[in-house]
């Protein structure tokens, strides 16, 4: 439509291609804040908002304020280094499709700390054939920052620019820069508690952040927008899908400051509903730091905050710590929310550590009806449950003939 409309104003369109062009850059510069670069042949069009990092993104930081040493730990980065704000590089792309091979990385976003102020700068293709002038100020800042972040980088956004690099005859080692991919560490923390872990619903559950659908445009339709802007020349859509982009740059940051803020030990803020801490125990735990674990989950029940997984891994903790009363007082809890591992855990210390066969066979029959009742049934731990009945009547019945027996 925009395209025909300027097209009607030409006697010969084809050889007005030039002034068209230009009548869709200013376009552009009517609708979108930003400029072009001056690059001669294909210029790329830049938009830079700035936010003040003291001022919060309507409520949430926008900047780490600590680098918690298990969020570096996880990330394989050197918790030895000083590493701060001014070395992260935020990227998000959008793409004219969800492959890594054959698609345009067509707008660039581009997150960065630069002083009191988080920058967030968008590299918009005009037209596909300035895609490689894109790259230059995409290097340049590879060149200033040393740790890239990114919501699912490392599956996608990496490779794409990796494969358009290459496609452009132009090498740069991504993989040599340190990476804090938000949505692998996002998926530890909150795959139990949230619907899903894309960053629009993190955004709404964690972040209480609702993008507004008039200005915003749903990721699935951002490739046939370019597509289409490229047909018509018609800049309104593409303005949807800078807003789209900031706000996923945007928000990669703040859910970055968001997590180092909730999982550095001990917690200085207080628990915050929206953490889910068994996960952040159990981050702790994969590093090897069981003590900070054990005091997360005990803190926990202290709150009365419990789950079957919370009071079956403790247990499991006093368990290896031989604090057999505690492991039992835990495994008790966790047979009153029908836990079949705690029920389990409760046998075993009650036949090998208290020798309390009759309360053995109670609790061992509780698990044999608790599997017998779940679906699907698990053949193997139904057998070995009876099996474990059986023992716990001969172990019974041979500790009842030894008190027979036994003079008075």
């Amino acid at each position: 439509m925009f395209f025909e409309e300027l097209s009607d104003s030409f006697e010969d369109p084809q050889s007005n291609e030039l002034q068209i062009k230009e009548l869709i850059h200013q376009a552009l510069l009517d609708s979108i804040p930003g400029q072009f670069t001056k690059h001669p042949d294909y210029p790329v069009y830049c938009n830079r908002t700035e936010y003040l990092i003291h001022s919060q993104n309507e409520g949430l930081p926008l900047f780490p304020q600590t680098f918690p040493e298990v969020l570096l730990n996880w990330a394989g980065m050197d918790s030895n280094t000083v590493w701060t704000k001014e070395d992260l590089l935020v990227i998000d792309l959008e793409t004219t499709g969800l492959g890594r091979g054959g698609i345009l990385a067509f707008m660039i976003g581009l997150g960065y700390y630069e002083d009191d102020k988080y920058v967030v700068e968008q590299l918009f293709l005009p037209e596909p054939d300035a895609e490689i002038n894109s790259f230059d100020r995409l290097m340049e800042l590879l060149e200033q920052k040393s740790v890239l972040v990114t919501f699912n980088g490392k599956t996608f956004d990496i490779p794409v620019l990796e494969s358009r690099f290459m496609h452009n005859q132009l090498w740069i080692n991504f993989r040599k820069k340190e990476h804090i991919d938000v949505l692998h560490i996002a998926r530890r923390l909150w795959r139990k508690k949230a619907p899903s872990c894309a960053l629009e619903t993190l955004e709404y559950y964690i972040l209480g952040q609702i993008r507004e659908k008039e200005l915003d445009i749903e990721g699935s339709l951002i490739p046939q927008t370019y597509f289409q802007f490229l047909i018509n020349g018609d800049p309104e859509m593409i303005r949807r899908i800078f807003i789209h982009n900031q706000h996923d740059v945007l928000n990669t940051a703040s859910l970055l400051a968001f997590i180092c803020e909730h999982i550095e030990h001990p917690v200085h803020s207080g628990l915050d509903y929206r953490i889910d801490y068994h996960a952040v125990a159990k981050l702790y735990q994969s590093q090897g730091h069981h003590h900070i674990t054990k005091h997360i989950l005990e803190e926990l029940i202290q709150q009365d905050i419990l789950s079957p997984d919370i009071v079956y891994d403790l247990g499991m903790i006093y368990k290896k710590e031989s604090d057999f009363d505690r492991a039992e007082s835990c495994f008790r809890q966790g047979a009153e929310l029908n836990d079949v591992r705690a029920i389990h855990e409760l046998v075993l210390i009650l036949e090998n550590k208290r020798k309390n066969y009759p309360e053995a066979i109670d609790v061992c029959m509780q698990l044999y009806q608790y599997l017998s009742w779940s679906y699907p049934q698990n053949p193997k731990k139904l057998e070995d449950a009876q099996k474990r009945l059986s023992r716990l009547q001969l172990k019974l019945d041979k500790a009842a003939i030894l008190t027979t027996k036994t003079p008075r």
